[in-house]
């Protein structure tokens, strides 16, 4: 999760109940430290000995980005800047990244076009409530 800061609030898991427990937990509130949140993922997925990743070791990295704000953390004058970068890193480690944009209060042409992998990678929702369809319509498994 990320806001003013980031937080691996779960490890990479096959257990659904400790995962959506993990979900279940997190609280909003802060600012959007979209850098952060990325920079994570990425490290979660990097290190595919560490028992946190699938046993496979060609199995395909799939980012799913959740925002309702635009990046304005760690430096507000370069939050987006920074957010791109770690976006194509992440990409450049072989990772395939989703964004969806939850609420009206979010850029989507800056998620498209600098976060997501591509047009077809971007989702909006209106509110959390539309969330899970969302989610759930997701095809990772191509």
């Amino acid at each position: 999760s990320f806001a003013t800061t980031g937080s691996l609030n779960h490890h990479l898991s096959d257990d659904p109940a400790s995962v959506k427990a993990a979900i279940d937990a997190m609280t909003s509130g802060g600012f959007t430290n979209l850098k952060a949140g990325i920079d994570l993922a990425k490290t979660e997925m990097d290190n595919p000995g560490d028992g946190h990743d699938r046993a496979e070791p060609g199995s395909p990295d799939k980012m799913i980005v959740i925002t309702d704000g635009n990046p304005n953390r760690p430096d507000p004058l370069t939050a987006e800047a920074d957010a791109a970068t770690s976006a194509d890193n992440a990409r450049a480690a072989g990772s395939e990244i989703f964004v969806v944009g939850v609420g009206s209060d979010v850029d989507a042409t800056y998620l498209t076009n600098e976060i997501a992998d591509n047009a077809a990678h971007y989702f909006s929702v209106g509110d959390y409530a539309a969330l899970k369809t969302t989610l759930q319509n997701l095809d990772l498994c191509q």
